[in-house]
């Protein structure tokens, strides 16, 4: 970990007091630097929170009966207001450390939770090559081969069938689908990551990465992951999100002023937002939650996570040792 992070950590927490101890932090790791066995429980575990009988639904939430169906509502529920938006990279965080509990609680994952290092692989493999595609059932994600349909047809995702659209109503169940993009995946190079890290201030930092590393990782892999509602549905969704964060991670740790830089809008702006955000939950439903009087975007936010997780705000989500994230990138 960066000396210059370590001391940020340590005077946030003295002149601030927001800090809980984090003494035993949860480790991220690239996916290709995970053992064959670290892969396989990781693999194993997704599919545990998929299965009614392992991780029965809790809150029953938009008609889930898995655990794996909550997460997936809950972020189909509050589209318009966790993309393009102040609250994109931290309600995402939190996102990614619920599932992660989710996993460790749930499923009994103890190893480290991997993120897709998309910089490092663009830069010396075709997207076909990638870490992650992979047609074993107990090391990858499934190949780069599909059937007419895009349906992923190998590896060990080939009987996942989604069944929430993006109203949040229970409909015929559909494959995990692909549909992958060379072009798109060039979004992630590293040169336009260096583009985005040289800016200073947080509302511009997610204005870039949030735009083409972004959506680039996203319609790389394409299918499921197209939707900016349902894809996580896809398990590549959650490794390609935790890579994002990493990137937050980094560009907040060259300054220890950008551990309390936040801003933006609560609401994303735009017919393109407003068609995907379920029509039963307008703006009106999530603005108790909000709690930032007005539409920017504050430390006082508070992040909804539709009762798989507490309601937390983003100041407890900004530094990634606090006592509700404690997890350190390797």
């Amino acid at each position: 970990m960066p000396s210059l992070l370590s001391t940020a950590i340590t005077v946030l927490a003295a002149s601030q007091g927001i800090l809980a101890a984090c003494t035993n932090p949860s480790v991220r790791k690239s996916w290709s630097a995970l053992t064959d066995d670290e892969k396989t429980s990781y693999i194993s575990a997704t599919l545990c929170l998929m299965d009614p009988a392992q991780a029965p639904a809790k809150t029953g939430y938009a008609g889930s009966t898995t655990r794996w169906e909550e997460l997936q509502a809950a972020h189909v529920s509050q589209a318009q207001f966790v993309h393009s938006v102040g609250a994109f990279f931290p309600w995402h965080r939190w996102y990614m450390t619920v599932q992660e509990k989710l996993l460790r609680d749930e499923c009994g994952y103890t190893g480290p939770m991997p993120y897709w290092d998309e910089q490092a692989e663009q830069a010396v493999l075709p997207l076909e090559n990638a870490s992650i595609l992979n047609a074993s059932v107990t090391a990858g994600f499934g190949s780069a081969s599909l059937d007419a349909n895009g349906c992923v047809v190998d590896g060990p995702y080939t009987n996942v069938r989604l069944t929430l659209d993006t109203e949040l109503n229970r409909v015929d169940p559909v494959c995990l689908s692909r549909d992958f993009k060379q072009k798109e995946y060039d979004q992630v190079a590293q040169k336009i990551i260096d583009a985005c890290m040289a800016l200073e201030d947080y509302v511009n930092l997610n204005n870039c990465l949030g735009a083409s590393p972004h959506t680039g990782g996203h319609y790389a892999i394409g299918g499921t992951m197209d939707d900016p509602s349902l894809s996580p549905g896809d398990p590549l969704f959650f490794l390609h999100h935790t890579n994002l964060d990493r990137l937050w991670w980094q560009w907040q740790a060259q300054n220890e002023s950008r551990l309390t830089d936040i801003g933006g809008n609560n609401v994303a702006q735009g017919f393109f937002w407003s068609s995907v955000q379920p029509s039963s939950l307008d703006v009106n439903a999530f603005l108790p939650y909000f709690n930032d009087n007005g539409n920017e975007t504050t430390l006082d936010h508070v992040m909804w996570m539709a009762g798989i997780a507490e309601n937390i705000t983003i100041a407890e989500v900004m530094d990634i040792k606090s006592d509700a994230i404690c997890i350190e990138y390797q």
